[in-house]
């Protein structure tokens, strides 16, 4: 039997030769934030560069937040390009997805944009936890109305999917083990639901977000 013949692909999974359309994840410098981009058009140019004059920005996330998913986002994505036989990749100033993963990320940082911090781990936890094809139905309803950095995010099922992430974890992993170091108290009281606690009581100087 003939050997396949690897793909090429560009940081998380993109593939020109299938189809030009792409997600971006752009650092710029000397900003804080970072944008993730839609792409329609791929061009290469001589110095090995993307020449992308149409694009559509999708969602913006602060630096603070970007660091606390990003790692586990990555991780979440390598483990599917190495489970298709694809190389996997790392965040650097302008790093491109396939499609399907640049949606599964926009998701989730519709998700978090403005959230509480103590709010992370659960909200991280949840997008896990969601299957791929759920992650892209989600998407999908969400930009047919929503679907821009700041007009409706406080709306529609933007809003509701960021009431839902903050929901308790369905991922059967501790939140707190999704998200990368930092020191930070937790201080959430824990919520309820039919009498029933949906998170263990605690005291506050035990448990640590991180």
């Amino acid at each position: 039997m003939a050997k396949r013949k690897a793909r090429n692909t560009l940081g998380f999974g993109f593939d020109p030769e299938q189809s030009p359309h792409h997600f971006a994840v752009i650092v710029e410098r000397g900003e804080h934030d970072i944008t993730i981009e839609e792409r329609f058009i791929w061009d290469e140019v001589s110095d090995d560069q993307a020449a992308t004059p149409e694009a559509s920005a999708k969602a913006v996330l602060d630096a603070y937040r970007w660091a606390r998913v990003a790692p586990m986002v990555a991780e979440t994505f390598n483990a599917r390009l190495r489970a298709a036989g694809l190389p996997t990749a790392t965040w650097t100033a302008e790093s491109l997805l396939a499609p399907h993963l640049g949606k599964e990320l926009t998701l989730l940082c519709w998700a978090v944009e403005d959230a509480d911090p103590t709010l992370l781990p659960a909200m991280l936890a949840n997008w896990v936890g969601l299957a791929p094809e759920e992650r892209w139905w989600l998407y999908t309803t969400i930009n047919a109305t929503s679907g821009h950095p700041e007009h409706g995010r406080d709306r529609g099922w933007r809003k509701a999917i960021k009431i839902a992430f903050a929901e308790n974890p369905i991922a059967s992993a501790a939140p707190s083990a999704l998200l990368a170091d930092a020191a930070m108290p937790f201080h959430r009281r824990p919520a309820r639901r039919r009498g029933k606690p949906l998170l263990p009581e605690v005291e506050t100087d035990q448990l640590t977000l991180f």
